[in-house]
């Protein structure tokens, strides 16, 4: 009597028993290729854009921010005389505020039965649906936190779209860098800078330019073509370097910031200053996975967790936003 499950012997022309009792569905002319094709995503890392705290807060709803602000009546109040009543000496104060970030809690299980993890050793291949279904999950816990460093998720801001942050609506920025003539391109440096500094009543010099990945691609072009020196990128970067004292100064390109992908009507620019104590996202949990359990034998399932918060703007006056419709 044969055995239900059964494959085919291509040398015979026959179908054959099969004594693991699965059934094989190739012959023994079929090799099987030996690299896994993979759904590719857009990734960039978001700790390059904004500076993110790790492990704070863990297994809390809110994480409170303190800031502190001189409270005084001036130097010149401190200003004492010999001839007069020094009894009563000016004070100096400080006062504080908070604020708040809301804890976000994420978890996503994986389940496997018997049947699979039988099917998995039999194939005695290089691919594997349980580990399969891990990398989807951890994928989709990096792909979120990437969009959410920037877009925000659930009434969180991220990056791109806080409130508190000033928007320079097409004025300083009103079409593609890489599009200026020669004159605009040469003063748009200054310009922009001037901007920045004057909206945080110059305490805080940028460290950061964060453009349109379609903006990006096209900096890689020259100012003249009798002249192909330096593109325009090179010559924005060393600009930015000079004007702002400093050497580690970033341009950085960002997809979400093109406008297909923004708002479909608004390329987003954003200049801001790359400091924990300006702008920070923080991540209490990173991605955890519990061991798989069984309460039945024949089906096994385990969770990965974590935590995270939107982007907070803590000095929003060191950040500012440029759009154009480009």
């Amino acid at each position: 009597m044969r055995h239900p499950l059964q494959f085919f012997e291509p040398s015979t022309g026959k179908i054959m028993e099969n004594s693991l009792g699965y059934s094989q569905i190739i012959s023994t002319l079929t090799a099987v290729g030996r690299k896994i094709s993979e759904q590719k995503f857009y990734e960039i890392p978001p700790a390059d854009y904004v500076p993110i705290v790790m492990g704070n807060g863990a297994y809390k709803r809110q994480i409170i921010n303190w800031r502190t602000f001189l409270k005084s009546e001036g130097f010149e109040s401190g200003l004492i005389s010999n001839a007069g009543n020094n009894a009563q000496l000016a004070k100096t104060d400080a006062a504080y505020d908070e604020v708040a970030q809301n804890v976000l809690s994420w978890a996503k299980s994986i389940d496997y039965n018997l049947f699979e993890l039988q099917e998995a050793l039999q194939a005695n291949t290089l691919f594997s649906l349980i580990e399969a279904r891990e990398l989807s999950r951890r994928k989709e816990w990096d792909l979120g936190i990437q969009k959410t460093a920037f877009m925000g998720i659930a009434a969180e801001t991220g990056l791109l779209n806080n409130g508190s942050v000033t928007v320079d609506v097409a004025t300083t920025i009103p079409t593609f860098i890489n599009l200026m003539a020669a004159a605009d391109f040469n003063t748009f440096v200054g310009s922009v800078y001037e901007v920045y500094r004057n909206n945080c009543n110059r305490t805080a010099r940028p460290t950061h330019f964060i453009i349109p990945e379609k903006e990006w691609n096209g900096l890689v072009n020259f100012p003249s073509a009798s002249f192909p020196l330096k593109t325009k990128l090179q010559l924005l970067e060393e600009a930015f370097k000079t004007v702002t004292m400093n050497s580690a100064f970033k341009i950085l390109p960002c997809a979400y910031c093109d406008k297909a992908n923004y708002d479909a009507t608004n390329n987003r620019y954003v200049m801001l200053n790359y400091d924990e104590a300006s702008v920070k996202m923080d991540i209490p949990i990173e991605y955890v996975q519990t061991v798989a359990g069984s309460t039945n034998g024949f089906t096994w399932t385990n969770v990965a967790y974590g935590q995270f918060t939107g982007v907070l703007a803590q000095r929003p006056l060191e950040m500012v936003y440029f759009s154009n419709q480009s």
